[in-house]
């Protein structure tokens, strides 16, 4: 609120700029991130405030906006009141605006009219949005892997990509999932080993069957099963089970079998037994070992001929964006009053943000509020809720006392 002051001058009329815009928090999508690592102890992210407003009618500095970057496939939640799906990143460089900044305040320059000719009063900026949010990866490939724990999976795609997932002889030795590019020929695939499934996944047990929202996003699904143990197809059978418990369509994607570490004494026998048996039932076996890549590059070719055949054919493709459910609702009103003893609290967006840019510091700042708030209608609606000289009205932080 500033008034120009030049010489020669002694009447020169306010001059007070507006103030800048908040900056937003904005999510990006980016190619080159996995794994939301980077935002795992970034508990709070706060974007930056607009500039203040000068003399001479500068206009202060707009926010800078903060960019969080997540990896491609990353669905958004908002989490306040309850959750709900916000938007879904499905491409690289895709952005959604999750929490927006406050309109800057205008300054007394703005203000004049021609019956108010020297405001002394500016516009106060608003506060910008609070949120909170979850961020949740389900990643996108073109194959995903599943199997019981130990079945190989991560070492199957060591040996079909240049990917480096961590190997042990132990469960649950996969305890993330983990993406790998093959190719084949001139061409690539992306691959997707999630971590192991066990009886009762569905219902909680072991890890749980949470992983498998990554495998939704797939394609094609691998069935990685070892053929070392006394009975395999017992395996595949159990891992059937619980994709199809899980749902959401992923029982429908086509799929392929492989019978893992035929290297294996007694493994490649049994094995062949039960490809055989599987093809009979009309299922694709093949017999691998990752160990010595025995079988893996025929695999290869056959998961990215079903891959493209399942593109084309728009079968078990990559799912549509999340979207929030729309229920049609009537139009709220824009403002309403509610008694609270001799006190009448009116709630509203417009009432209450013109209550935040003016205040009641001033004698004008008060005039201006009034004058706003009996063009919105608020007398007539605090009349016809009965109220009396002297009571009190309250919007926000403000107080003002009837008759306004």
């Amino acid at each position: 609120m500033t008034f120009r002051r030049a010489r020669y001058e002694p009447r020169g009329g306010p001059d007070g700029g507006d103030g800048g815009k908040g900056a937003a928090v904005v999510v990006e999508a980016n190619a080159g991130l996995y794994t939301l690592d980077s935002l795992q102890r970034r508990r709070v992210v706060k974007a930056e405030a607009g500039g203040d407003g000068g003399s001479g009618k500068k206009h202060g500095r707009n926010g800078k906006d903060v960019v969080l970057r997540v990896p491609v496939g990353t669905v958004v939640w908002k989490t306040n009141d309850r959750d709900r799906v916000v938007g879904e990143l499905l491409e690289a460089g895709a952005r959604l605006v999750v929490a927006k900044g406050g309109k800057g305040g205008r300054g007394n320059a703005r203000m004049a009219t021609s019956t108010r000719r020297t405001p002394g009063f500016g516009e106060r900026g608003l506060v910008g949005e609070t949120v909170r949010l979850r961020l949740e990866v389900r990643l996108l490939a073109d194959v995903g892997f599943v199997g019981l724990p130990n079945a190989g999976k991560s070492s199957l795609l060591r040996a079909m990509t240049a990917a480096t997932p961590k190997i042990g002889a132990y469960p649950f030795t996969t305890l993330a999932p983990h993406l790998g590019v093959a190719e084949v020929g001139y061409e690539r695939l992306t691959l997707a080993d999630v971590p192991g499934l066990v009886e009762g996944s569905t219902e909680g047990t072991g890890l749980g069957a949470g992983f498998l929202r990554h495998a939704e996003r797939t394609r094609v699904l691998l069935y990685i099963a070892d053929a070392s143990r006394p009975w395999p197809g017992l395996d595949i059978e159990a891992v059937r089970r619980e994709v199809t418990a899980f749902g959401k369509g992923l029982e429908k994607k086509p799929r392929l079998i492989a019978l893992n570490k035929i290297d294996l004494p007694e493994a490649r026998e049994r094995a062949a037994e039960v490809a055989a048996t599987l093809r009979q039932q009309g299922e694709q076996a093949h017999l691998v070992s990752a160990l010595t890549r025995e079988g893996v590059d025929p695999l290869l070719q056959a998961l990215f001929a079903l891959a493209q055949k399942a593109q084309t054919a728009g079968e078990g493709g990559k799912q549509p964006a999340l979207r929030e459910e729309t229920t049609l609702r009537p139009r709220p009103a824009p403002f309403e009053v509610r008694r609270v003893g001799n006190t009448f609290h009116v709630v509203g967006t417009r009432p209450q943000e013109a209550a935040e840019k003016l205040g009641a510091a001033t004698a004008e700042s008060r005039q201006e509020l009034v004058r706003r708030l009996r063009r919105m209608g608020v007398a007539g609606v605090l009349r016809r809720a009965g109220i009396a000289e002297g009571d009190r009205v309250r919007i926000g932080t403000i107080e003002l006392e009837w008759p306004l």
